[in-house]
C-alpha cells in the first residue's frame, strides 16, 4: 500500500482538486484507490446525496469503498480546531488514524488535510502533526498560482525542513487561481529558477476528470513512481 498525503500552503488553494484527479486517475488505471478526507469543516449537520463537500468527492472517484463518515465531518465553515469546540469536541489523532487504517487493504490512499501545513488542529497540535501520523509514502504541496506564492511555498517548505525533517520532501502541485493575477503563469518558471523547488507539476483550470487535468494528475504520478526508484537504487 502506497499513501499520499496532500497539503496545502493555505486554505482554498485546490487540495481537493488535485486529489480528485489523483483518485480518478488511479481508479481509471484500475488501481484500488480511497481518497479520504479525515477531517472537514464547512459540512452541513444533515447533508443530502446533492451535497458536495471535499469528503464526498474524493470518495466518489474512490474503487475502494469509503467508510461514512469521517471522524470528523464539522458544520461550522471555520477553522477545524474552532468548529470542533464550537460541539465541545476536540479532534484525537488517534480517532483519525484509527479511521485511515481501516482503509489499509486499498493499493493506494490519497489523504488530504484541511487547510495549510500549520493550520491549528487544537492547542499545540497542526496539520504537520496529523501529516507525521498517517505515515506518508509520499507527500504533495498544493500551492495557487498568484501573488504571493514564492513566499507561501518557501515558508512551507521550511517548516517542513525544521520541524518534520523525517517526512519525505513534497512534491509541488501549483494549482491556477480562481481569478488571475499579473504572476499567474510565470511562477512556476520562478519557482524553479530561484531554487525554492528542484521541480513541479503544474495543473489546468478543468475539471479534475478532464484529460489535461489527468494528464497533470498521471504525470504527479509517474514522478512519485520516479522518485522511488530513484531512492530505491
Amino acid at each position: 500500500m502506497s499513501r499520499i498525503v496532500v497539503i496545502g500552503t493555505g486554505t482554498g488553494v485546490g487540495k481537493t482538486h488535485a486529489g480528485v484527479a489523483l483518485v480518478s486517475a488511479l481508479a481509471s488505471a484500475r488501481v484500488s484507490v480511497a481518497g479520504l478526507k479525515p477531517i472537514e469543516s464547512g459540512v452541513p449537520a444533515e447533508p443530502s446525496s446533492a451535497t458536495a463537500t471535499d469528503a464526498s468527492a474524493l470518495a466518489a472517484f474512490s474503487t475502494f469503498h469509503v467508510k461514512h463518515p469521517p471522524p470528523y465531518a464539522l458544520p461550522d465553515p471555520v477553522s477545524p480546531h474552532l468548529a470542533a469546540r464550537r460541539l465541545g469536541m476536540g479532534i484525537d489523532l488517534r480517532r483519525v488514524t484509527e479511521w485511515v487504517d481501516a482503509h489499509a487493504c486499498a493499493e493506494v490512499l490519497v489523504i488530504e488535510t484541511a487547510g495549510a501545513l500549520l493550520s491549528p488542529l487544537g492547542s499545540g497540535l497542526v496539520n504537520l502533526d496529523l501529516a507525521r501520523v498517517l505515515r506518508p509514502d509520499h507527500l504533495l504541496l498544493v500551492a495557487s498560482d498568484r501573488l504571493g506564492v514564492l513566499h507561501d511555498v518557501a515558508v512551507t517548505l521550511h517548516a517542513m525542513r525544521t520541524m518534520a525533517p523525517d517526512l519525505p520532501a513534497p512534491l509541488l502541485v501549483l494549482q491556477p487561481p480562481a481569478v488571475a493575477d499579473a504572476s499567474t503563469g510565470t511562477n512556476a518558471e520562478e519557482l524553479v529558477e530561484l531554487k525554492i523547488v528542484p521541480g513541479l507539476v503544474v495543473f489546468p483550470r478543468a475539471e479534475p476528470t478532464a484529460e489535461e487535468t489527468r494528464a497533470s494528475a498521471k504525470l504527479v504520478l509517474s514522478t512519485l513512481a520516479l522518485q522511488d526508484q530513484t531512492q530505491n537504487a
